[in-house]
């Protein structure tokens, strides 16, 4: 970081979540309590009303990629395997494949899912590109993985090819490369992994100086506020203040009527970063395809979810692809929370 950049990275161990203020704590705790007595409510903040407009964070943008490039630098990532957390709508993994295509990394295609299914690791190693341009080079190509959720799916058959791929690529065995992990998929494949992988880093929690460096004008303890409120997540930061703050809207609350189903459907959502109808089917095996149908239609109503149009990174398009909003990211974190649901670390 210099003194006109406050872009940052660190340790993913050395995360913490900045302290929201006591009076969102008690707001939080307010709305479970509404939400056990079958009342549905929302509570708005006060705002700075001189800013009428805001752009998005450029992950992309010099400031952020000078500090992702010089950090990896130090973490000496250039010659080894390293991890880079992604926590929901932190931007992380657009700030990551900027980067590798200026650093002339490989982005590595996701297995298919047959190839998933039978664990075809080899397979699926033959068919990239890194080793395609790499022959007659004499050196390996480095390489990217941007978004690790594509890499399984929580069934039966959908684990057996990531925990083989696994302890190969710690091993060093596909060479020197940058693995994008979601933070939820993380915190469940970690359960079968070592507790703390080396060479992991992350964003560090968002501060009120890079709040203001990005166009956001409030008084420091509002933007203090605004940090601890998104647990440090500078997107989700960001969708507050244009959602909540600038736009006086209130955040998306689940129905009161949402129950077990509900959640299984928000957890399976955020641990893959969104699936189509057909994979949520196949993930929640044992809830009939009408509930399932229902469910969605119900939270999409509401603003929790969407349907979009959007790439599987293997030069398709899956028509049916849901995932939660950026918006309802935090309602639906506390709902899982109260659900005893293994939550991420961020």
């Amino acid at each position: 970081m210099t003194e006109h950049n406050h872009w940052q990275l660190m340790p993913a161990a050395e995360y913490e979540c900045p302290t929201p203020p006591t009076v969102m704590r008690l707001q939080r705790q307010w709305r479970r309590l509404l939400r056990t007595l079958g009342v549905v409510n929302s509570v708005r903040l006060p705002v700075n009303d001189q800013q009428s407009e805001l752009a998005p964070p450029d992950f992309s943008g010099v400031h952020a990629q000078t500090a992702l490039t010089e950090y990896l630098a130090k973490a000496d990532c250039g010659q080894q395997v390293c991890w880079l957390l992604d926590p929901p709508f932190s931007g992380t993994a657009a700030m990551a494949r900027t980067w590798g295509w200026q650093q002339g990394r490989a982005l590595l295609v996701p297995p298919t899912v047959q190839q998933i299914t039978a664990g075809a690791v080899d397979e699926w190693w033959l068919q990239q590109p890194v080793n395609t341009q790499s022959k007659g080079q004499g050196k390996a190509q480095a390489w990217l993985i941007d978004d690790l959720t594509r890499y399984f799916l929580r069934t039966t058959a959908g684990l057996g090819f990531i925990r083989a791929w696994f302890p190969r690529v710690l091993a060093g065995e596909f060479g020197t490369g940058l693995i994008v992990c979601d933070s939820w998929a993380y915190a469940f494949l970690s359960r079968d992994w070592p507790q703390n992988l080396p060479r992991s880093h992350c964003l560090a929690p968002v501060t009120p100086d890079l709040l203001r460096q990005l166009g956001l004008q409030g008084q420091p303890r509002q933007l203090t506020g605004l940090s601890g409120e998104a647990r440090g997540n500078l997107g989700i930061a960001w969708e507050l203040w244009r959602y909540k703050y600038l736009d006086q809207q209130s955040l998306p609350v689940l129905p009161v009527t949402a129950n077990d189903g509900t959640g299984f459907i928000l957890y399976a959502l955020l641990l893959h970063r969104g699936l189509n109808l057909v994979q949520l089917a196949e993930v929640l095996s044992n809830m009939a395809l009408d509930e399932l149908k229902v469910q969605l239609l119900s939270l999409q109503q509401r603003g929790i979810i969407e349907e979009v149009l959007e790439h599987d990174g293997r030069g398709t398009h899956d028509a049916n692809h849901w995932r939660l909003t950026a918006f309802a990211y935090l309602p639906v974190r506390d709902f899982l929370g109260s659900r005893d649901y293994l939550l991420d670390h961020f």
